[in-house]
């Protein structure tokens, strides 16, 4: 069987705080995909060329990985996701004897998924990744500027509200674009 499905499959992740992510995955590559099925495969690549991160898991105990990688790296091209932010991960560390050192132009994280080694470190690295345009501010807003707290709620991590006398303080992480639209308001 080429592959079991072509569905994808979606997972919601929490990190540590507030921090979550949608995890999105899609089918594995083959090399010499039958043309009856080389559209179906391809749409359940939309998600690819909408990710923030792509984390391009390769079984590391199989000695062909090299040219899996080079077929995938192909595909992505392919279908317009070739220059997007890419994290190796290297899995299946526990058949493999020895130390290993994959080979990548790319940050790369080893991992067991059987024996959880190194998975944590793998969740920090994709956390570097999606939210390092991100920065915790503090600001007081004027009461009668209400929608400067609407676009913070609706654009960011509201960490903490309080309701002052001369307005309200608010601690949220936004985005730096979202952050650069209501920074008159930070408190120093």
């Amino acid at each position: 069987m080429l592959f079991a499905t072509l569905d994808t499959e979606q997972r919601r992740i929490k990190l540590s705080g507030t921090h979550e992510f949608i995890l999105i995955d899609t089918v594995g590559f083959v090399s010499r995909l039958p043309h009856t099925l080389i559209d179906a495969f391809k749409a359940t690549l939309e998600e690819v060329a909408e990710a923030d991160l792509l984390l391009e898991v390769v079984d590391a105990s199989y000695e062909g990985c090299d040219f899996q990688i080079e077929v995938t790296d192909r595909v992505l091209e392919e279908i317009g996701a070739g220059g997007k932010d890419k994290i190796m991960v290297y899995n299946k560390l526990d058949l493999v004897d020895g130390e290993f050192y994959g080979v990548t132009t790319c940050e790369s994280v080893n991992i067991s998924a059987e024996t959880g080694e190194n998975v944590e470190a793998l969740l920090h690295v994709i956390a570097e990744h999606v939210f390092a345009d991100r920065e915790e501010i503090t600001l007081l807003v004027p009461y009668d500027k209400g929608e400067v707290i609407s676009y913070i709620c609706d654009k960011g991590i509201v960490k903490s509200m309080e309701h002052r006398e001369d307005g309200t303080l608010i601690t949220a992480e936004l985005l730096k674009a979202d952050y650069s639209r209501v920074k008159k308001y930070g408190i120093v």
